[in-house]
């Protein structure tokens, strides 16, 4: 039997693992997608989870871009501030890299440290009960735990009885491609906030990673235009603040929500990642959120008896430790989505105040970056 089987082998489950896997504890994952991921997909991720990562010994370093500056602005209204790493006596706020580059990074950590991989294994069913929960593979093999992790995205969890989940339809979608200016990044991130919803660019060694939020009609009209007449309309709603675009590429959409499970934890389970809490991207505080539940669960991990994995004390000890993050979390990232969308809540002159406030008061900018940086754990 193993003492921790770990459901889905991204980012959050592959960190929870490479930070308790040398404490002697039978580890395992199971993927069900069917070898390393080869994505190309930019990710966001905090100083704070650079932290993390370092810690895991999965940081891939050379393959990271700093971010060293953040400049917030609206469109159609006044008032920006710009928050800096130096300010924070930090050398980046954040950095950006691609999903498969960490995923390579945290396999190899993996493969170092004795903590098996089973790609190709997609979990069927879950069979809970007080002594341990048992897997049930789309192989047709059953595996024994003391303790499950589902960090799958959710699909396992809805399983469980008594699990259950709340979703809120922002009406946006966001649209992901990698942009091109004439004038080079050098580590500064952008985020516009735009009627229909935040614009982000955020920088990737020579160019950007761009996330542009629309309603889902205007959406589908942007992604049907041609590269010149897109890259017109991002000119328009961004300015030139970054330049001049001069090319888009690898344009798509998805759809934008909130979802949140009523409980993170079950009998002999704990809920991590995008399975506990789906985030809308704006601030980018989604994985970062995830890697921080993956850090409290792996601290539990080497501090649990194992014969205590799974057990009532530890899933209540789990669940407070995340308690107050997780809901701060959502709670701040659901509020910039109405704030600067949704001009019946907060006035446009009003969030130009707030800017110009928070570009003024240098306490202020601080504890949004360290928010930004480190969530509400403490």
């Amino acid at each position: 039997m193993l003492d921790v089987a770990i459901v889905g082998g991204g980012p959050v489950g592959a960190t929870a693992a490479a930070l308790a896997g040398e404490c002697g504890l039978a580890i395992a994952i199971f993927e069900a997608r069917p070898g390393p991921s080869t994505q190309t997909r930019i990710l966001a991720l905090s100083h704070g989870s650079r932290e993390i990562l370092g810690e895991a010994q999965a940081w891939p370093a050379e393959r990271t871009t700093p971010i060293t500056s953040i400049h917030i602005s609206q469109r159609g209204g006044p008032g920006r501030a710009l928050l800096e790493a130096a300010e924070q006596g930090l050398p980046a706020l954040g950095y950006t890299l691609s999903y498969g580059e960490l995923d390579a990074a945290l396999n190899a950590r993996l493969a170092a440290a004795g903590v098996p991989v089973r790609y190709g294994a997609a979990c069927e069913s879950l069979r809970l009960e007080p002594e341990h929960a048992t897997l049930a593979l789309a192989s047709g093999e059953e595996v024994a735990a003391r303790l499950v992790v589902i960090a799958d995205g959710g699909a396992s969890a809805a399983r469980i009885p008594g699990i259950a989940f709340t979703e809120k339809d922002y009406g946006q979608q966001a649209i992901v491609g990698t942009v091109r200016s004439d004038r080079p990044p050098a580590g500064r991130a952008y985020e516009r906030f735009t009627p229909q919803g935040p614009l982000a660019l955020l920088p990737v060694a020579d160019h950007y990673a761009l996330v542009w939020t629309a309603h889902p009609g205007n959406a589908a009209e942007l992604l049907a235009r041609d590269d010149a007449a897109f890259l017109a309309g991002l000119q328009e709603a961004f300015g030139d603040r970054a330049g001049r675009f001069e090319s888009i590429a690898g344009r798509s959409s998805f759809p934008l929500k909130l979802r949140t499970v009523n409980t993170p934890v079950a009998l002999r389970t704990v809920i991590v990642g995008n399975a506990a809490q789906a985030l809308h991207p704006i601030a980018g505080q989604g994985l970062n959120l995830g890697l921080r539940d993956a850090a409290a669960l792996a601290s539990l991990l080497r501090a649990t008896p194992r014969d205590a994995l799974g057990e009532r004390a530890m899933l209540a000890a789990y669940r407070e430790a995340r308690r107050r993050d997780a809901t701060r979390g959502v709670l701040f990232t659901d509020f910039l989505v109405g704030a600067f969308a949704d001009a019946r809540r907060i006035p446009t002159w009003g969030r130009g105040l707030a800017l110009a406030a928070l570009d003024l008061v240098p306490g202020a900018r601080r504890a949004i970056a360290d928010r930004m940086i480190y969530g509400a754990a403490s």
